[in-house]
């Protein structure tokens, strides 16, 4: 039998590091499933109950793709960990690309994107370890076919968000007892392939070697590789370690149902690594989450869901004030351009804005047709209200909006800023009617959109709570500016109105070939 090589942690996690790992998953009730006093409990799912330490540093999210045979995914960014956030992205823009046959474009059906598919694959991620700079998350990807599992895979990976090293969970056990692991799930009834089952066992990959157990001659079947043996392995917060598996471990055959087996920390006390030692010290002694530093700023990618950015003119005043609770009810940040001479008359109204995280933009000082005025004349009227915003808000507007949409070269080349204009127009100064305007918006929004009203409007700040609700229900996530132009250079001057593959949008990402074209 082959010796297995060495498995090491990155040199970018060292013990102590991975020693401030702690579980933030639950134990399910113990359910005695095996004569062995080393088997804890054996349960069908990927994990037990899940319990969430910290909830408010992760930002739970969910899209369901387009096309005939559906894609679900439900996955957690940690705010302020860009590197993870990033990565996560990646992976999964990679998987709803492929489903799409091209490149994936957001649509309005995430309102359905919890409900469970009998057709088609789920993808699921979700942080299960949270301490220090340590984040631990498992991702799994499910295919079904007439309500029956077809495909299943599971992983848990550790990452340092300070260092962004990243290790799989195979480094918790040490290669020399991965042997003894096996022996451990040789004993429990629901690792066997279903009775009468005529599963043929999975082929061993050729790239595959190195397992502790080798394939019986007899009966051609072969143990799964030591790398899916060990690639969802965690603790319980008593420091009993958990795995969680979808074949059988000897046979390689299909299970049922994926199932997580919990063994007693005494039988696993040697089977663990240094750093899987130092991390079950750590769960079991508990460490809180170092949360990232965030710039305030939600993480939400508006490549692969649904976004609409409201955006109000015209403010600050007294209605401003009464949008601000209804955004505040409803857990929706916007944008506001807002008037340097209102802001002077309504300062503490403007402060209110930027202290409950929305943006504040600029909309001129006076409000005047900036293409009729020269190019000193544009530069006052942009540089006043900057200053007024800056005093009242504290804060210094990354975007203007010229007034009534009116812009030309002159403006552009005088304003220094990037020209924030809009797609869909709700003329709410025009009805003062929500009955008239929330109709007209919904029917002009797409994914991508910028949504133009007016805060300083009763009627309009009557109708928001409707209009925010069918937003929702349809399955936007409602973003801020930088929200939904993030990961886009907007260029000083130029002038946006929406994101998107839309003409006259701009694209958050290139285009992708044909599926056809990407491996040749």
């Amino acid at each position: 039998m082959e010796k297995p090589n060495k498995i090491h942690l990155p040199l970018g996690i060292s013990l102590a590091v991975v020693a401030s790992l702690v579980l933030t998953a639950s134990v399910a009730v113990p359910v005695q499933l095996t004569r062995s006093p080393q088997v804890i409990s054996a349960l069908p799912g990927p994990a037990p109950e899940k319990v969430v330490v910290d909830a408010p540093a992760f930002v739970d999210m969910r899209v369901r793709g387009a096309g005939s045979v559906p894609i679900v995914a439900r996955w957690q960014y940690i705010n302020g960990a860009e590197a993870f956030n990033t990565r996560l992205d990646a992976r999964l823009l990679g998987i709803l690309d492929a489903h799409a046959g091209g490149r994936h474009e957001p649509s309005v059906q995430d309102s359905v994107a919890g409900v469970p598919i009998r057709d088609g694959e789920s993808v699921t991620h979700e942080v299960v370890l949270a301490t220090g700079s340590i984040a631990g998350s498992r991702f799994v990807q499910e295919s079904m076919d007439g309500g029956v599992r077809t495909g299943y895979t599971v992983e848990i990976t550790y990452e340092d968000l300070g260092t962004g090293a990243v290790t799989g969970s195979a480094a918790l056990i040490d290669p020399e007892e991965i042997s003894t692991l096996r022996r451990m799930l040789r004993d429990v009834p629901a690792l066997s392939a279903p009775a009468g089952s005529e599963q043929e066992p999975a082929p061993r990959p050729a790239a595959e070697r190195g397992n502790t157990s080798a394939a019986d001659p007899a009966t051609g079947t072969a143990p799964i590789p030591d790398g899916e043996l060990l690639s969802a392995v965690t603790f319980t917060p008593a420091g009993e370690v958990s795995i969680t598996l979808s074949r059988v471990p000897d046979t390689g055959s299909a299970l049922t149902d994926p199932v997580t087996v919990v063994l007693s920390a005494v039988a696993t006390s040697d089977v663990l690594s240094p750093a899987g030692q130092a991390l079950r010290r750590q769960v079991i002694a508990g460490t809180p989450f170092e949360r990232p530093g965030s710039s305030g700023v939600e993480r939400i990618n508006c490549d692969i869901v649904a976004c609409a950015a409201l955006t109000y003119d015209d403010g600050p005043n007294a209605q401003t004030a009464r949008l601000l609770e209804i955004l505040e009810k409803h857990n929706v940040k916007a944008t506001f351009f807002q008037q340097g001479a209102y802001v002077n008359s309504h300062p503490q109204v403007a402060r209110s804005v930027a202290d409950g995280g929305h943006t504040i933009a600029n909309h001129t000082m006076s409000h005047p047709y900036l293409t009729k005025l020269s190019p000193a004349g544009i530069a006052r009227e942009v540089q006043g209200a900057q200053a007024a915003i800056e005093k009242a808000a504290g804060v210094v507007p990354a975007y203007l909006r010229p007034p009534y949409g009116a812009t030309n070269a002159s403006v552009a080349s005088s304003v220094r800023l990037p020209q924030v204009l809009w797609d869909v127009d709700a003329l709410d100064w025009q009805s003062r009617n929500k009955a008239v305007f929330i109709p007209r918006i919904m029917s002009l929004v797409k994914p991508g959109s910028i949504i133009l009203q007016h805060d300083v409007h009763a009627a309009t700040v009557d109708g928001q709570d409707e209009l925010i609700t069918q937003l929702k229900n349809r399955g936007y996530y409602l973003v801020t500016l930088p929200q939904l132009f993030a990961g886009i250079k907007l260029a000083p001057g130029g002038s946006y109105k929406c994101r998107g593959a839309t003409p006259g949008c701009v694209s958050g990402r290139p285009n992708l070939p044909p599926a056809s074209a990407q491996h040749r």
